[in-house]
């Protein structure tokens, strides 16, 4: 039964979910799904043995397992015989080349191998468990000493498996990546323009800015390569400002050194003024912020502060409140000091924030910069699944639109859009605060939930979404770690799916929150034309 179970399991695995998994990531997903089916079986067989429940005769019993093992070795033939048609059906919706080689063949071998990995793990538990047991006092009653066998194994399993092992990963993973943050690339020219943290005035220094930092401040386009873009037209030097991690102490006191740094450049003189909320690696996406410098003529202001060096899951895991705390210290302190300002002449003030970073983001925006002098607007890209903004928004969303793209009320201050551009709604205006979500329905980052282990998603039973597979079904608990695999590889997809965000789609989002002067609708589509 156990093996069947696990064929099952393994069947269900192989259907499509969000994003295409390559054979090593499915095998990987095979093996373990194999697994967990199996212990499921023996979870199953071993309490209704310990409720001396009725069994079958032996006969009996080779009969129906022989009989049970055949349908679902059926089955599995069945799904594997499916599996690579699926996985082409995602990868052409994605623009993505088919499937190539033996698949299916190296899906199987990876997947056995690593069954038969957790079955000795598994023997090997057990083992310690019957071990405990037999030590136990002999007057005690078999089920509380099986019982209690079972809860020391587990308890120590989970000690060896969090305190130990999990520890030992994560300092690896700590020193390494700590490493990449503070070698510095030869080939990123330091800022010569004193508008950019890191260039000879600037207040931060270019060694301390770390490595995303340092790409951020030596991206974009100046202002005459933007004068040409618009014809001649005057623009100026853009602003960009970023804090790293090691520029000062503590968050306070990096969020105080970005306020000196704003008012030394005259970021509070531009007309757009952007704060943005960097991934875990503190990484600013490009294709955010190039094309709104290029839509405004470089009259803006892009200001940033590094709170990690970790990759995004692992700076959650690790430490989840240091993004929100972070992004809060820089909202306020930037907000405290432009509230102060003329009304009239200071610049629009908006949030930014991509995936871990729209979490931290979505954190700071707080009653206080909600009521009083409100920022304008803000930008969240690929928003978490645990965004609370977010979650709140879609839960309350109409009724009769989909969870991937909500609509809510009427519109006038929360909108949501994918690739095609859902931000102008019919006979609504905006209020005096604009939030702009841009999420992709094939996005797992965005879209997971723990509850899909025993219950549909509602962007599974609503209307499906175009960059979604009209073949994927929900099965309990698999689609649950079909969708959890799939955070795991969101990025490696092409631009415009998963967690890939394009340029274009930031474009519409833009262009709805600032309203550039003189704007048409011929120029979106000339800088889309030019990003693409």
């Amino acid at each position: 039964m156990g093996i069947s179970l696990g064929l099952i399991f393994f069947s269900a695995s192989l259907t499509p979910s969000l994003i295409p998994r390559s054979a090593i990531i499915q095998g990987t997903l095979g093996g373990l799904v194999m697994a967990i089916g199996y212990l499921f079986a023996k979870i199953i067989i071993g309490t209704w043995r310990f409720l001396e429940l009725p069994e079958f005769t032996h006969s009996r019993h080779r009969s129906v397992t022989g009989s049970l093992f055949f349908i679902c070795f059926a089955i599995f033939c069945i799904s594997l015989f499916q599996l690579r048609s699926g996985q082409n059906e995602l990868r052409a919706l994605m623009t993505m080349n088919p499937l190539e080689g033996n698949h299916e063949l190296i899906v199987v071998g990876l997947a056995i191998a690593l069954f038969f990995f957790f079955l000795l793990l598994g023997r090997f538990v057990a083992l310690t468990a019957w071990f405990l047991r037999n030590r136990m006092p002999g007057r005690m009653p078999p089920r509380v000493s099986i019982t209690l066998s079972l809860a020391l194994v587990t308890i120590l399993s989970w000690n060896l498996a969090n305190g130990v092992i999990a520890r030992g990963l994560l300092n690896m993973a700590d020193e390494t990546l700590r490493e990449i943050d503070s070698r510095i690339d030869p080939e990123l020219p330091v800022p010569q323009d004193s508008l950019r943290s890191g260039s000879d005035d600037s207040l931060i220094l270019w060694e301390r800015l770390g490595a995303q930092g340092r790409r951020f401040v030596s991206g974009g386009r100046s202002a005459e390569e933007i004068s040409k873009i618009h014809g001649g037209k005057p623009a100026k030097e853009p602003i960009r400002i970023y804090a790293g991690l090691n520029s000062a102490e503590d968050i306070r006191d990096r969020a105080a050194l970005v306020l000196e740094e704003m008012k030394r450049v005259g970021a509070f003189e531009r007309s757009i003024l952007i704060v943005a909320t960097p991934t875990g690696t503190g990484w600013i996406d490009s294709a955010a912020v190039d094309p709104l410098e290029v839509m405004h003529r470089g009259d803006t202001a892009i200001v940033g502060m590094q709170y990690s060096y970790l990759m995004s899951p692992l700076a959650l895991y690790v430490e989840p409140d240091v993004a929100p705390e972070s992004a809060k210290a820089l909202v306020n302190i930037v907000h405290g000091h432009w509230r102060q300002l003329p009304a009239d002449t200071r610049p629009k003030l908006f949030l930014h924030g991509l995936s871990l970073g729209s979490y931290g983001s979505e954190n700071a925006l707080s009653p206080l910069n909600m009521i009083d002098n409100p920022v304008n607007g803000a930008l969240w890209s690929g928003p978490t699944f645990g965004n609370p903004i977010w979650q709140d928004l879609t839960r309350n969303r109409n009724a009769d639109s989909p969870a991937w793209l909500p609509l809510i009320g009427d519109g006038r201050t929360a909108r949501f859009t994918t690739q095609e551009n859902a931000l102008n709604i019919a006979g609504s205006s905006w209020s005096q605060m604009r939030l702009v979500f841009l999420q992709y329905a094939s996005d797992p980052i965005t879209f997971f939930e723990i509850t899909s282990a025993f219950r549909p998603s509602a962007w599974i039973t609503d209307e499906r979404a175009p960059d979604v597979s009209e073949n994927l079904r929900w099965y309990p608990l698999i689609t649950m770690l079909q969708i959890a695999v799939d955070m795991l590889i969101a990025a490696e997809v092409p631009e415009g799916f998963g967690h890939v965000f394009a340029a274009e789609h930031y474009i519409n989002a833009w262009v709805a929150l600032t309203e550039p002067d003189n704007w048409q609708e011929g120029d979106t589509e000339q800088l889309k034309e030019m990003f693409r």
